[in-house]
């Protein structure tokens, strides 16, 4: 098997065929007519090495421009033609001839084959490239940098993966949320409610912002003020594995609480990565400030907690979700805060899409004036990128 490795150290090696290494540069070999003796035997042996060079470009200049499709032979017996786009953990794109653009499972797929260069990274980490493949579920062996290494279509993480999981830049995305409601006449009244959620990813680190308010009138008087920032750093330790930092800003006016800051440190694990249910904890130790209305400002030290749950079961382009942010006073036991997110994305176009959420908001250090639980339910429209 004929591939090129681009593995944690990004190297590129060739085996095959005709045994060149790709890290033995021509450059060299010039300096070396120019600088040592010439002889009938240097000569003879810069002459091999030119037309293996020639032949080897030859054949991955054939291979890149073959004509002949990809295919995908399925569980249940078909095959399809076409070409293969990419894949993520567990899912293949497909471009059928027939269908059009496909996500099939790789559960369901007994053999793939490609007549192009696809490069796959695998679940150990290594990244290669292969100018042509035929996988199915037996081990194939492919000859990298370490040797043969045996690979099946279980053990695919990503097919052409972006350059950001490979450690080059970074992934943006992001959505954000408005709700909108102006009422005039004998009643003038205007709500306007905002959600923006941003994580910058590559594959060692990740930057999360996310912002979200809420401001009501009812003529002319303000009925409602809140609004939450929060700005996440995370490192990945292993696949699953990532420790991070949390600064937690927060404000409602009518509920008495003037600022709440929060900063917390957390171990969090990814226990589901699949598209289908995505599931992530994130346990940690917190630094509290808390200033409220005619009460004087509290610091204390708590427990925190960051759960986040996301499924497309309703469709491949939708978004079920759920995120929980808990704080748990150590030094008061009673004292606990839990804000909760309960929604659903669907598209209606493209990028943009239909939201309906659910906001729990429960402090049972609330003033006694003031209920403990908060209740915010809102529709609007999104755009995501």
């Amino acid at each position: 098997m004929f591939a090129e490795s681009l593995g944690p150290e990004f190297q590129l090696v060739f085996s095959g065929p005709y045994n060149l290494a790709q890290t033995l540069p021509l450059t060299g070999f010039a300096r070396t007519l120019m600088f040592s003796p010439l002889s009938l035997k240097t000569i003879a042996r810069g002459v091999v090495l030119a037309v293996s060079v020639f032949s080897s470009s030859a054949l991955l200049a054939e291979t890149s421009t073959s004509t002949l499709p990809d295919t995908l032979k399925l569980s249940d017996g078909s095959v399809l033609s076409g070409e293969l786009l990419s894949g993520t953990p567990g899912m293949i794109r497909f471009r059928s001839e027939d269908a059009g653009s496909l996500s099939i499972a790789i559960a369901k797929v007994v053999e793939l084959a490609s007549h192009h260069a696809v490069v796959f990274k695998f679940n150990d980490g290594r990244v290669i490239r292969l100018p042509r493949v035929t996988m199915s579920r037996e081990p194939l062996a492919i000859t990298t940098q370490d040797g043969p290494m045996m690979y099946s279509l279980a053990d695919i993480d990503t097919i052409n993966p972006e350059p950001w999981m490979l450690g080059e830049g970074y992934h943006w995305t992001g959505t954000l949320i408005l709700a909108l409601e102006i009422q005039s006449g004998n009643t003038d009244k205007n709500e306007l409610d905002m959600e923006l959620d941003s994580v910058w990813r590559r594959t060692d680190v990740r930057y999360t912002l996310r912002a979200s308010g809420e401001l009501d009138k009812l003529n002319e008087d303000t009925t409602s003020d809140d609004h939450t920032v929060i700005v996440k750093s995370d490192r990945f330790l292993s696949d699953t594995i990532y420790a991070g930092g949390n600064l937690y800003y927060e404000a409602d006016e009518f509920a008495h609480l003037k600022q709440r800051v929060m900063l917390s440190g957390y171990y969090g694990k990814q226990w589901r990565s699949k598209p289908r249910f995505r599931f992530s904890t994130e346990p940690g130790l917190a630094y509290v400030l808390e200033n409220r209305t005619e009460l004087d400002r509290q610091t204390y030290f708590a427990f925190s907690w960051n759960m986040d749950m996301h499924s497309n079961y309703l469709g491949p382009n939708t978004d079920s979700y759920l995120n929980q942010v808990g704080v748990w006073n150590l030094e008061d036991s009673t004292d606990i805060l839990v804000n909760t997110r309960i929604g659903i994305r669907m598209p209606v176009r493209p990028k943009i899409t239909v939201n309906t959420e659910l906001k729990l908001e429960y402090d049972s250090g609330a003033p006694d004036d003031i209920e403990e639980l908060d209740q915010t339910f809102t529709v609007g429209f999104g755009y995501r990128w």
